[in-house]
């Protein structure tokens, strides 16, 4: 089109109205298109890190409290993670599932709830009948979880149904500290009292070794060697229950503990490596807890080892006070078997005084 064309041409009615209109649907479009292309993306996300959150069935477990018992903690089997707490209600004396609460060990009021954990579990993952729930510990820093014993019947319990539950687990923390406090109990109660048995034996036959003449050294020489037995009697059985405190057992269960928490620290520092915070307090916190540990061993140690010291003193000391004493007695019998030769050889000497002879060198010490 020419100028002069353009110019007797009539203008183009709302063409600039137009032009806005389409720019405004076209962003409205890509605006949409962005916002549908986030929530697919969200959606699978979802998909990825939680396999159970879109489809499963649910259980219903009961708990006589919900201590440690959240929303949203873990499911396991055989060590796998099957589904996750989908919510917790209390269970009141009202409500229509008040005869699942399970019966409380001790003496409880009536009217206290019961609280009704949701677990949802993933995909068709078979839970068999007659299994059971527990709250258990799942590490260091990974909180409570919820673990499932499967029994040995087959089939699946149904979507709603209710899963029979135990007691919780005792945690690591409270087994090592029943165990520290189990030592010390047997450490006033067993070892110490026999140690200050030993001692008041010692000194008792410390004093009853002091004698002088020969009579005495005889009769404390008996009573020596059943103190003595008394003693090493009293050291036996102090050797029977150190035997008895230290439980391989137990300590191997305590190190498989440690391994397994050292396997936990190990699998989160590898997965959360942006809680670096948390991670680094639970350090300190285990580092305070060997650190208290430790004290309590080098706190318990010096007094073991100074009453073994004591008593190696005192028996040390007692093998000198009975040294003399088994001299002496050796003198006497030297001395009476002297004598009977010469009363073999002159009896009348016992009748008539006879010159006093020079001891023969060989006795003297």
């Amino acid at each position: 089109m020419s100028r002069l064309e353009r110019l007797y041409s009539p203008p183009e009615i709302g063409a600039p109205g137009k032009r806005r209109a389409q720019g405004r649907r076209r962003d409205l479009l890509l605006a949409g298109i962005f916002v549908l292309a986030m929530a697919a993306v969200v959606v699978a996300l979802l998909a990825l890190l939680s396999p159970g959150l879109f489809g499963g069935y649910a259980l219903r477990a009961y708990f006589l409290d919900a201590d440690g018992l959240d929303r949203g903690i873990d499911v396991m089997q055989e060590g796998f993670v099957i589904g996750q707490v989908q919510a917790v209600e209390p269970v009141f004396v009202r409500d229509a599932d008040r005869a699942a609460c399970p019966e409380p060990d001790g003496p409880r009021a009536p009217d206290l709830p019961c609280f009704r954990a949701t677990l949802h579990i993933q995909g068709e993952w078979p839970v068999p009948p007659g299994s059971t729930a527990r709250l258990a510990s799942g590490g260091l820093l990974k909180g409570n979880v919820i673990r499932i014993d499967p029994s040995l019947l087959a089939g699946t319990l149904s979507d709603g149904a209710r899963i029979d539950t135990l007691p919780a687990e005792p945690d690591l923390p409270a087994q090592i500290a029943a165990t520290l406090e189990q030592a010390q109990r047997t450490i006033d109660q067993t070892i110490r009292p026999t140690l200050v048995q030993i001692q008041q034996r010692i000194q008792a036959l410390l004093g009853k070794g002091e004698g002088a003449d020969g009579e005495a050294g005889g009769e404390a020489g008996g009573a020596p060697g059943e103190a003595l037995a008394d003693v090493f009697a009293s050291l036996k059985q102090l050797s029977e229950d150190i035997e008895t405190i230290v439980d391989p057992e137990r300590i191997g269960a305590i190190l498989a503990s440690v391994e397994q928490l050292t396997a936990n620290l190990a699998e989160v520092s590898g997965t959360f490596t942006e809680r670096s915070s948390d991670v680094q307090a639970a350090v300190q916190s285990y580092t305070a807890l060997a650190g208290d540990l430790r004290e309590l061993v080098d706190t318990a140690q010096p007094s073991v080892t100074s009453s073994l010291d004591d008593a190696q003193y005192l028996l040390q000391e007692l093998a000198a006070a009975l040294t003399p004493i088994l001299a002496d007695i050796e003198t006497a019998s030297r001395n009476l078997a002297a004598l009977s030769g010469d009363l073999r050889q002159d009896p009348k000497s016992l009748l008539f005084r006879s010159q006093q002879k020079e001891p023969s060198p060989w006795f003297e010490r």
